[in-house]
């Protein structure tokens, strides 16, 4: 989980673009705005009121703009065409495409692997969080607008041979 944390903190802060920044800057501008009004006006329901409004968007709007953005400017449409445990070898290999849906053109991405088994609904839910294996891969190439490279991800040590799940994310960088 806290290899997870760490990525995405890391992809968080290293895919932002100047939307991102400017976009953010906007929300927080906004939100010490409201902030100073509320202190600044005398009816005690509409300065609890906007002071609740500017609180709520310093601290949800930024990730709520990330969240936006990257649907937005960098959306990614991945698609696994083959899950294929290897028979006598303790390996997985995972096979499929990788499409640039979004507005700019990106210089690598990241694919992140997540191998887990599928349980009642509340293990499926603590697997989310941590799930049995994960897998980060770099995928180096340039990734331009409405492009689609194919990828393959072999993950080592898979010991699993039951029932899994396998769930891959990307994370493009302009």
């Amino acid at each position: 989980m806290t290899e997870i944390l760490r990525h995405y903190l890391h992809y968080s802060f290293h895919s932002l673009t100047k939307y991102d920044y400017m976009a953010i800057g906007w929300i927080l501008f906004l939100a010490f705005l409201l902030i100073v009004l509320a202190l600044l006006i005398r009816k005690r329901i509409l300065a609890y009121f906007l002071l609740f409004l500017g609180l709520f968007l310093l601290f949800a709007g930024p990730p709520a703009i990330k969240f936006v953005m990257d649907g937005y400017l960098r959306a990614v449409k991945l698609e696994i065409e083959k899950i294929k445990p290897l028979r006598y070898s303790r390996a997985l290999i995972v096979e499929g495409t990788l499409q640039n849906r979004g507005k700019i053109d990106y210089s690598s991405c990241d694919l992140v692997l997540s191998v887990y088994r599928p349980d009642t609904f509340m293990k499926r839910a603590a697997a989310f969080f941590k799930p049995s294996k994960v897998k980060i891969v770099r995928y180096g190439r340039p990734l331009e607008r409405k492009e689609s490279k194919p990828f393959r991800i072999i993950v080592d040590h898979f010991n699993n041979r039951s029932d899994f799940n396998v769930t891959v994310q990307a994370r493009c960088y302009p």
